[in-house]
């Protein structure tokens, strides 16, 4: 396994199947969030960055290799859903930022709050 770096929080991890995954450093722990794989790689946790879930990691795979996220941001996330992109921002602002999601449909409101 090998880690190639796209901007500060937000990884290539190359399995030894060949296969190319989209990972964020995970800022708090090994574990799972929404179903994604965990990876460790020496003494940290990478979770995978689904594309058919997030809008973000499908544009990474598209040749996106710029967004102004860095760690300790405050990032304002309109259109939360399921949280599962929020996720990953919060992995790459880290624990010294914070992540406000707006999300305006009832149904997902309630699942976020709740979750």
């Amino acid at each position: 396994m090998e880690i190639k770096k796209v901007i500060d929080g937000v990884y290539w991890l190359f399995e030894n199947n060949g296969k190319r995954t989209l990972v964020t450093k995970s800022a708090y722990s090994n574990s799972s969030v929404y179903g994604e794989r965990v990876f460790k790689y020496k003494s940290d946790f990478y979770r995978e960055w689904v594309p058919y879930r997030s809008k973000f990691s499908a544009a990474f795979y598209k040749g996106l290799n710029f967004i102004d996220i860095k760690e300790s941001f405050s990032v304002l996330y309109l259109g939360a859903s399921s949280g599962t992109t929020v996720s990953h921002v919060s992995d790459i602002i880290g624990t010294t930022g914070s992540v406000y999601a707006i999300e305006i449909a009832e149904e997902m409101a309630v699942s976020l709050s709740t979750s």
